[in-house]
C-alpha cells in the first residue's frame, strides 16, 4: 500500500496549528510555550529522582520541556514555530516520514515527570509528530521527581497517586485533590493493596479511552473538568464492567454527568434551602390550575421496611401526613427497593411518577442514575448536601433538637456519665454531638459527653454494662406514639433501681417537609428555588420548618420543661443560635469566636468535636461492615483518616 502523505505539507500544517496556539495565547494573555520544568522547581521544591524505567504514557501528559533553551521551537501544544526552511522543519519532515513508514518511530523519548505530568528531555521532535498525527500515547524513559512534602492538597494527592500507579502502572487518571483515588479504586472494586495484572490494566485502559473517545469534544468545553473528573461521577453512578454497548446511551449518559464533574473539579458547595420558601400563586394562576387540574404522581422509595425501621417508619408516616393534607392534589405509591434500587426507581417511573422521594442515602446511586435517564421526573433524596446536579437532596438540621436535649439533659444531671450514642461518622453527625454538647455546657458547665458509636463492634454493649451511666442520649425517632413506653424515647435517665425515665426525644416530621417540597412544584416555587443554574441543590430545615421537634417527657420538673419550651421557641424564631459561642476543639483550638455564625456547609461537614466531649471520630475502616457503605457515601474523611483525639 503507497502513503500519499507528504510529510512537506504536514509540517506547513502543523505549523499553521502551532502559530494558532501561539496567537490564541497571546490574545488572552496566557504562556504560549511548553511549560520549562526548571523554572517550575526551585531549589527547595523537589526532593529526590527515581528511574522507572521504558512506559507508555498519555501524549496529553507531556506538558513541557526540561530546558529553556527549547521552548521557543514549540507553541505550548508541541506543534512547530519555526520556517519551514529551518534545519528544525527539515528534521521535523525526516521524522514524519519516518513515523509514515512501515517501521514508524521506534526510539523512546526521554522525559521527567513531576506531579504527575512530563516534560521532555529528549525525544521533543518526536512528541511534535506524533502528537500532531495523532498518537494517544508515546514509549519514554520516564524519570519520576519527587516534589516535597507538604499539606497543601495537590501534594497530598500526587502523594495517593504515588501508590495507586505501585498498583496499577497507569498514568492515565490524574487528580489533584485528595481522596479520589480511593474513591475511583472503591468505583471499580478493586483493592487498595492488590497490584493490577496486565490484564486488568488492558481492560480498564480500552474502557478508558473508549469513553474518553465518546466525551472529547464536551468535556474541553467543561474547564476545569477533566475526563478523570468525570470517569469517577460516572463510576460513582454505574457499575464497572456493566454489559453497554450502546454508544449513544454511553454518550448521553456521560453528558448528562457533565456538572457533576465540574463541581468535582472546583468542589463548589451546593446551593442550600434553609427554610421553605412558598411561591404565591397570582390570580391567574389559580384559574389556570382550575383548568388544567391534574394530580401529581408521587412514588416513595424505602431502603429497608418500613415496619421494621425506625428511620423508614418516620418517613412513611410523613408520607401518610402528605396524603392527608394532599389528598385532592397528588397520587402515591410505596416502592421498596429491596436488593435492586434500580428497579424500583424503574417501576416508580414506568408507573407514571412524576416525583420520586428515595428516602434513604443509600439510594444516591440509583437516584442519581434514574435522574439521568429520566430528567423530566424530579428525583430528592433524604441526604445530607451532596454535589450532584441532576438531583435534589433534603435533611433536617437536627442539631438543633440536640441543643435543646443536651440544655434538658444538664438541666437534670446529679452526677454520672452522660453518653451520647452516634450512629455513623457522616455530615452533619459532629455538628450534633456538639450541639448537644453546647447545649450541656449551658446548664451544667461541669459535665461532660462520652460519646461512642453504634456503628463500632462493641461501643454501645460496653456503655450498657457500665454502672456509672445516668444518661443515654440515641437515635432521633418520630413522634413517641406510646408515651409511657420509655423505648420509645430518644433520650432517658437511668434511676438508681434500674429503671429507665423518658426526658425528651428529637423528633422528625418529615410530612411537613413532604407537603412544603409538593407545594413548591404545584405552586411554582420549585424552579425559582434554585437560582444558580446546573448547580447541586438541597434542603435543609430546621425547627422553624416544623420538620424536626423536641418532644417533652411529662415526668420532667416544671422548671426543665419550661426550658425547653423557651429555647423551642428561640431556636424556631431565630434568635437563638447553638454555635453563637466561643468554641473550642479538644485540643483546645478555637473554631469560632463569639457571635461567628457557621455557613450551612461548615456545619454540614464539620469534622471535630468540642473541648467537653471524650471520644473521637472513627474512620469508615474501622466500622462494622453493615455500617460502612453509609458511612463512605456521606464519609468525613475521603482519606480514612480518623479525627483528632
Amino acid at each position: 500500500m503507497i502513503n500519499d502523505t507528504d510529510p512537506y505539507s504536514e509540517y506547513l500544517s502543523a505549523l499553521r496549528q502551532g502559530q494558532k496556539y501561539y496567537r490564541t495565547c497571546v490574545a488572552k494573555g496566557t504562556y504560549p510555550y511548553p511549560r520549562v520544568l526548571s523554572e517550575m522547581t526551585g531549589e527547595n521544591s523537589a526532593s529526590g529522582q527515581i528511574k522507572l524505567g521504558t512506559l507508555e504514557i498519555p501524549m496529553e501528559r507531556i506538558v513541557g520541556t526540561l530546558a529553556e533553551g527549547r521552548k521557543a521551537a514549540f507553541a505550548g501544544n508541541f506543534m512547530p514555530l519555526l520556517p519551514v526552511n529551518s534545519e528544525f522543519a527539515s528534521k521535523w519532515i525526516s521524522l514524519c516520514s519516518a513515523h509514515l513508514s512501515p517501521k514508524g518511530i521506534v526510539e523512546p523519548i526521554t522525559c521527567i515527570e513531576y506531579m504527575g505530568c512530563f516534560y521532555v528531555q529528549e525525544g521533543h521532535k518526536r512528541v511534535s509528530v506524533l502528537r500532531y498525527f495523532g498518537a494517544p500515547t508515546v514509549r519514554a524513559r520516564v524519570y519520576r521527581l519527587l516534589p516535597r512534602w507538604s499539606e497543601e492538597p495537590e501534594v497530598r494527592a500526587y502523594a495517593e497517586f504515588l501508590q495507586f500507579f505501585r498498583l496499577t502502572r497507569m498514568y492515565q487518571v490524574l487528580y489533584t485533590k485528595p481522596g479520589r483515588y480511593q474513591r475511583l479504586l472503591k468505583a471499580l472494586g478493586a483493592s487498595e493493596d492488590q497490584i493490577w495484572t496486565d490484564e486488568q490494566r488492558s481492560v480498564f485502559l480500552a474502557f478508558f479511552w473508549k469513553m474518553q473517545a465518546l466525551c472529547r469534544d464536551e468535556i474541553t468545553q467543561w474547564a476545569p473538568a477533566t475526563f478523570s473528573d468525570l470517569l469517577l461521577v460516572y463510576l460513582e453512578a454505574y457499575p464497572y464492567g456493566e454489559a453497554e454497548q450502546d454508544r449513544d446511551e454511553l454518550h448521553r449518559r456521560l453528558t448528562a454527568l457533565l456538572p457533576d464533574a465540574r463541581m468535582l473539579a472546583e468542589r463548589e458547595a451546593p446551593e442550600v434551602s434553609t427554610e421553605p420558601q412558598i411561591q404565591e400563586k397570582s390570580i391567574l394562576g389559580h384559574w389556570l390550575e382550575e383548568l388544567t387540574h391534574s394530580m401529581l404522581k408521587i412514588a416513595f422509595i424505602y431502603a429497608s421496611d418500613p415496619v421494621r425501621s425506625i428511620w423508614s417508619r418516620s418517613h412513611d408516616l410523613g408520607r401518610e401526613y402528605l396524603e392527608s393534607a394532599l389528598s385532592d392534589r397528588v397520587s402515591i405509591r410505596t416502592y421498596r427497593a429491596g436488593t435492586d434500587a434500580d428497579e424500583a426507581f424503574a417501576q416508580a417511573v414506568g408507573d407514571g411518577a412524576q416525583m420520586i422521594f428515595a428516602t434513604a442515602p443509600t439510594l444516591l446511586g440509583a437516584a442519581r442514575r434514574a435522574a439521568a435517564a429520566h430528567p423530566q421526573v424530579r428525583v430528592l433524596v433524604c441526604s445530607l448536601s451532596v454535589p450532584y446536579t441532576g438531583i435534589r437532596t433534603y435533611y433536617s438540621r437536627i442539631h438543633e433538637a440536640k441543643f435543646i436535649i443536651g440544655a434538658l439533659a444538664g438541666s437534670v444531671w446529679r452526677g454520672g456519665d452522660i453518653s451520647y450514642v452516634a450512629r455513623y461518622p457522616i455530615l452533619g453527625v459532629p455538628a450534633a454531638v456538639n450541639a448537644f454538647a453546647l447545649g450541656l455546657r449551658m446548664t451544667a458547665p461541669d459535665a461532660r459527653v462520652r460519646l461512642v458509636w453504634s456503628s463500632v463492634e462493641g461501643e454501645v454493649q460496653a456503655l450498657l454494662n457500665d454502672r456509672n451511666v445516668r444518661i443515654i442520649s440515641g437515635y432521633e425517632t418520630s413522634a413517641v406514639e406510646n408515651p409511657d413506653d420509655f423505648s420509645g424515647w430518644s433520650t432517658v435517665i437511668l434511676q438508681n433501681d434500674g429503671r429507665f425515665l423518658p426526658l425528651a426525644s428529637a423528633c422528625w416530621n418529615w410530612g411537613k417537609m413532604y407537603e412544603q417540597l409538593v407545594l413548591s412544584v404545584t405552586d411554582g416555587g420549585w424552579d425559582a428555588a434554585n437560582r444558580s443554574a446546573g448547580n447541586a441543590f438541597g434542603y435543609w430545615w430546621g425547627m422553624d420548618s416544623g420538620v424536626i421537634d423536641v418532644q417533652l417527657s411529662e415526668q420532667l420538673p416544671p422548671g426543665t420543661a419550661q426550658l425547653g419550651r423557651i429555647l423551642k421557641q428561640g431556636l424556631s424564631s431565630g434568635e437563638t443560635d447553638p454555635f453563637a459561642a466561643v468554641l473550642r476543639d479538644q485540643r483546645g483550638n478555637v473554631r469560632a469566636p463569639k457571635g461567628e455564625c457557621f455557613e450551612p456547609e461548615e456545619l454540614m461537614r464539620m469534622d471535630w468535636l468540642l473541648e467537653n466531649v471524650d471520644g473521637r471520630i472513627p474512620a469508615v475502616s474501622e466500622l462494622m461492615s453493615v455500617s460502612r457503605e453509609t458511612a463512605r457515601l456521606l464519609t468525613l474523611h475521603p482519606e480514612e483518616g480518623a479525627a483528632e483525639e
